[in-house]
């Protein structure tokens, strides 16, 4: 029986089909050719250079300026267009154009005896400075990365082999503070030129000296192992998305994964098992498709085969007026872009979107989140599924055609009423709680975000909602980014890892007061502090049935060397930063985050895309795999029948002998996608008495889980079924990686 089950799973990997229930409620048949015409106006995206305004042209920039200085003999303008030429440089990845042209500055105001004034040679020394941190960035984390490379605090095989770049960046820096020994940002980039020459902290002045102990953990965590480059999933690309679900039903975990460049190809990592993961993007018909910021996926026809969007076109305005793509699972270990049949396709910038079934009536909806500008008219969509594989946009009869610069959203049930309700995050002035009227009100929306004081912060990026304190009611998180620090964002960490008064727009957390009503805790919780977040999502990475939160920090510029953060979850009260002792501190700007067991071995694992928004702005990404694995946790794999197939939506509480957990399904926060599956931790207890699941149809279903440990697939009336799952161990291949750039 042993050997038959062996190659009963096998043969359903091979041929990539669902070997689970085949109970289904029928999905209208698709012709799925092609789509020739959406894979031409991606390729002439990518390939289009004639509007050098566009935020993606450096090279082309630095070119065209280039040219204009060898015509040039005044001097003034010489040297503005040498500047320019520099930040273009420098922003396209050649670090050493941009640190000849700041040479060629400092040469000529030395020659020509130019006046300048000294705040502006603090710029030119700064600009200087900073590119060669990135050579030295380039030339050691990337060319000759490894799984410390760029961890706050650097030190150990983090610390750099190749230092002109740090050296000559720390001289410059020690200029600058000599005359200006209160720059903060300045002094935190001094500190971390130290560190990767492993200067840190001992030959440190004590006045420029940040000290060791600001970094400490509030609460020790077993260190993460970084095991992306080992297995082949370190994409070297700039900010993006991931997914991170189980896309051919063998209950394992894959990777999707996007790119923001316009040429940046999707790239697709099956879970083989055995401790490797296939490149399977030819084979699954995705070349060709490039682009998007972030995805998000679901089922969207009921047909057991999770399918995924891509977003693309955010920070653009007019110039990002690209599709999106809806890419259909086959269920034969390919996809189709059904973006045009299925009625999504519209050219918006966006970088958001939210799968519910607003109205209960068994199949996924989707909400758009686009970027309204002054020269963009682009209000927010609400597709209704038609269930017949199309959508329809009833975003201005459901009160939810939002037009705003919408950075985030999340569906979630705030009010435990049954019916999905919906937070949108503003970057340019008060987020949005829509409130769902239910069947009553024909479903249609009402902003109560005035109502419950959840409008702030005025400058918002990513959002979620999740249960923090685990009393049954979903509460929510929003973080704050704010446009006008993005060069100093260094300047506002060092102040509040030092003590001092910030500037910057602090993230929020709302408690649901369980009376339609929240309470802003972020100060108490110990969440208030400047993060920049750009990615972010939560799982429960030591299993003991509160949520945690990876927040992936950074802004374009390249003096945002912040590092990226844990928050653990303090049994509902607060949350302790454990970055430095889980060694999940990136300094590289982080972007998607997924939160899932990839390895099934119990505990949750950090897929991390990580790179900034300028082309030259690339870093590998990291897969940190988790050795926290002391609490108890049980898997369950929800499959609507009534509900939609994936069961997005549904509550599950979990009784045990102590205290009841709750989990919502759902992909977690508004950048990057964490698996359907529910994995629950329940701590230290091994009784479960009882699994309550309130589905989306309404449905209230009581099943007995037996064990723990254990992954259940359930069906929407019907008994838990227990699957096997075997542990995947996950092997180094050496402890340094060569990359080439």
């Amino acid at each position: 029986m042993k050997i038959k089950s062996i190659l009963l799973t096998s043969l359903c990997l091979l041929i990539f089909i669902s070997c689970g229930s085949e109970k289904s409620k029928p999905a209208t048949k698709e012709t799925l050719e092609k789509d020739t015409a959406l894979l031409d106006e991606l390729k002439k995206i990518a390939t289009d250079r004639t509007d050098l305004t566009n935020w993606h042209l450096n090279k082309e920039r630095a070119i065209k300026y280039d040219k204009e200085i060898m015509q040039l003999g005044n001097t003034p303008q010489k040297l503005t267009l040498l500047r320019k030429s520099a930040y273009e440089w420098l922003n396209a990845g050649d670090y050493d154009k941009s640190i000849e042209r700041m040479e060629e500055i400092l040469s000529v105001i030395d020659t020509e005896k130019i006046a300048v004034a000294p705040e502006e040679m603090v710029k030119v020394k700064s600009f200087l400075a900073i590119s060669y941190m990135r050579k030295g960035e380039i030339e050691n984390c990337i060319s000759n990365h490894n799984e410390y490379s760029c961890l706050l605090p650097i030190e150990g095989d983090g610390v750099h082999n190749k230092k002109e770049g740090s050296t000559e960046a720390s001289k410059l820096f020690l200029e600058i503070l000599k005359n200006n020994p209160s720059d903060q940002q300045t002094k935190w980039l001094y500190n971390i030129a130290a560190m990767t020459l492993d200067n840190y902290p001992g030959n440190i002045p004590a006045r420029k000296l940040i000290p060791p102990s600001v970094f400490d953990s509030d609460v020790k965590i077993n260190r993460f192992t970084d095991y992306a480059m080992d297995l082949g999933m370190a994409e070297n690309k700039i900010a993006g998305g991931v997914i991170m679900d189980d896309f051919n039903n063998d209950y394992l975990l894959d990777i999707i994964i996007s790119s923001y460049g316009l040429a940046d190809q999707l790239k697709f990592f099956i879970n083989n098992g055995d401790g490797t993961f296939s490149d399977y993007t030819e084979r699954a018909g995705l070349v060709g498709y490039y682009s998007g910021l972030n995805m998000v996926q679901a089922d969207y026809n009921n047909d057991g085969h999770l399918d995924f969007l891509v977003l693309r076109g955010a920070w653009l305005k007019n110039q990002g007026l690209h599709p999106n793509s809806l890419f259909h699972n086959n269920g034969d270990g390919t996809f189709t872009d059904v973006t045009r049949k299925s009625g999504l396709y519209t050219q918006f910038p966006t970088q958001t979107a939210s799968w519910a079934d607003y109205n209960n009536d068994g199949w996924i909806d989707l909400f758009i989140g686009n970027e309204n500008s002054q020269v963009v008219n682009a209000p927010c969509q609400l597709f209704e599924n038609q269930k017949d594989g199309t959508f329809k946009n009833v975003a201005k009869e459901k009160r939810v055609n939002i037009s705003a610069f919408i950075k985030g959203s999340c569906f979630g049930d705030i009010d435990n009423d049954g019916d999905q309700d919906l937070y949108v995050s503003n970057i340019y002035g008060n987020n949005f709680l829509m409130q769902n009227q239910g069947a009553e009100g024909d479903f249609k929306f009402k902003n109560i975000a005035n109502l419950t004081q959840t409008m702030a912060p005025e400058n918002s990026f990513p959002c979620w909602m999740f249960d923090y304190d685990q009393n049954g009611w979903l509460d929510i998180f929003v973080s704050g980014f704010d446009f006008t620090q993005f060069a100093t964002a260094s300047a506002e960490v060092a102040k509040f890892y030092t003590g001092q008064p910030t500037q910057a727009e602090l993230p929020r957390l709302y408690k649901n007061l369980e009376n339609g009503k929240f309470r802003e805790v972020s100060k108490t919780a110990k969440v208030a502090e400047p993060l920049f977040t750009m990615g972010c999502n939560f799982g429960d990475i030591n299993n003991d049935g509160y949520p945690d939160f990876y927040a992936g920090t950074g802004t374009p510029d390249f003096n945002a060397l912040i590092p990226n953060k844990m928050f653990l979850n303090q049994s509902g009260e607060l949350f302790a930063d454990v970055t430095k002792s889980g060694g999940l501190g990136h300094l590289q700007k982080g972007h998607g985050v997924a939160i899932g067991d990839i390895d099934n071995d119990g505990d949750q694992d950090i897929y991390n895309v990580l790179g900034g928004s300028y082309d030259g702005d690339n870093f590998m990404n990291a897969l940190f795999i988790n050795n926290n694995n002391e609490n108890n946790w049980i898997k369950l794999k929800l499959e609507g029948s009534s509900s939609n197939r994936a069961a997005i939506g549904a509550r599950i509480a979990v009784a045990t002998k102590d205290k009841t957990f709750y989990h919502w399904v759902g992909s977690g926060a508004s950048f990057g996608a964490n698996p359907l599956l529910a994995e629950i931790g329940i701590g230290a207890t091994n009784i479960i008495k009882s699994v309550e699941i309130s589905w989306p149809s309404g449905k209230v279903q009581q099943v007995s889980i037996p064990k723990v440990n254990t992954l259940y697939h359930i069906l929407e009336d019907e008994e838990p079924k227990e699957k096997e799952l075997a542990k995947i161990s996950f092997t180094k291949s050496d402890h340094g990686h060569h990359h080439n750039h």
